[in-house]
């Protein structure tokens, strides 16, 4: 009986490693077979950042690009700015290599001497020139801000220093790693927010860009008195495009504060969203220019003046256009 028993447990523990061994071949088999991407991690929240503007770029053709350092929503640098570009710079090239990323550390070498921007928008299109040198097609800036758990991060890249009209934008909220705190030397600024707006185009929310701008039409008050001058207005779009605020900012005359009042009113942009794709209300500021043209003189009776009208509309923070 014993050695009957012994001898069923011998053929039981045959079949169980016959088993194992059956199951190990099978299980290497089918990973074998199993497709790359079921195998493949998930991307990290700067890699899939990264992604969301390559899948733009690689749509347009634009296989060029260069990332400056990202600054905070004030157009302060931030040591992390500098270490966010590295990051998104790396995982494009690494992920895409048919984009060409010009390398980050080229553009000490592309500086001028002689440069000096006295305002936002000479430093952007002195930064469009270098990255030209470098052979890029497309420039892309960026900004962040802190927002509850991490930090909200809108990408803005533009093609425009390649004679390009084409716009691009990335929008992410990710959580603040350790490595990332490392590069912290203080607090971050909180994203801006007013009762439920946010400004257009600057930490993880999207910019509302002006569909339909009509130009401004002059009051009799401002042509009977010859007045001329820009005016700086802040917008609030709401989430279908509509102005329904208007706070003037500054103007050089009561009078044309009026006329670019009433013309804004009309405005309609598009819809700005958030890092989730949701439709947000948003600010944004807006230059309304007013010039009178000289008509020249074709005889002693034709002389005169005549009015005529002029928009400029400076789009969301961020874009190198600020008034």
């Amino acid at each position: 009986m014993s050695a009957r028993r012994s001898t069923l447990c011998a053929v039981g523990r045959a079949i169980l490693v016959l088993t194992s061994i059956a199951g190990a071949s099978c299980d290497s088999g089918i990973a074998q077979h199993l497709p790359a991407a079921a195998t493949e991690q998930p991307l990290g929240p700067i890699a899939a950042l990264a992604e969301r503007l390559a899948v733009q770029l690689l749509a347009a053709s634009k296989k060029k690009p260069y990332i400056l350092d990202l600054s905070l929503t004030n157009d302060q640098p931030c040591p992390l700015g500098a270490w966010v570009a590295d990051r998104l710079s790396e995982s494009l090239a690494h992920e895409h290599p048919e984009l060409e990323v010009i390398a980050r550390d080229r553009w000490n070498l592309a500086r001028q001497p002689s440069e000096l921007a006295h305002d936002r928008n000479q430093e952007y299109a002195q930064n469009e020139q270098r990255a030209q040198s470098l052979g890029a097609e497309v420039l892309v800036q960026g900004n962040f801000a802190a927002v509850p758990g991490g930090i909200g991060i809108t990408l803005i890249a533009s093609d425009r220093l390649a004679g390009g009209e084409s716009r691009f934008e990335a929008l992410a909220e990710i959580p603040i790693t350790s490595e990332m705190q490392a590069v912290l030397t203080s607090s971050l600024p909180q994203r801006a927010e007013l009762q439920g707006v946010f400004r257009s185009g600057t930490g993880g929310i999207g910019s509302a860009l002006c569909e339909s701008c009509p130009a401004p039409e002059y009051t009799y008050v401002a042509k009977a008195k010859k007045l001329q001058g820009v005016v700086i207005a802040q917008l609030s779009v709401g989430t279908n495009g509509s102005v329904e605020n208007v706070k003037i900012v500054r103007t050089p005359n009561p009078a044309l504060s009026e006329a670019a009042i009433r013309s804004v009113r009309n405005w309609r942009f598009s819809t700005a969203r958030n890092a989730q794709g949701q439709s947000v209300p948003v600010f944004v500021d807006v230059a309304v220019a007013f010039r009178l043209e000289v008509t020249p003189k074709r005889d002693a009776s034709a002389a005169g003046t005549r009015a005529t009208k002029s928009v400029s509309v400076a789009t969301a923070k961020g874009t190198g256009q600020k008034f």
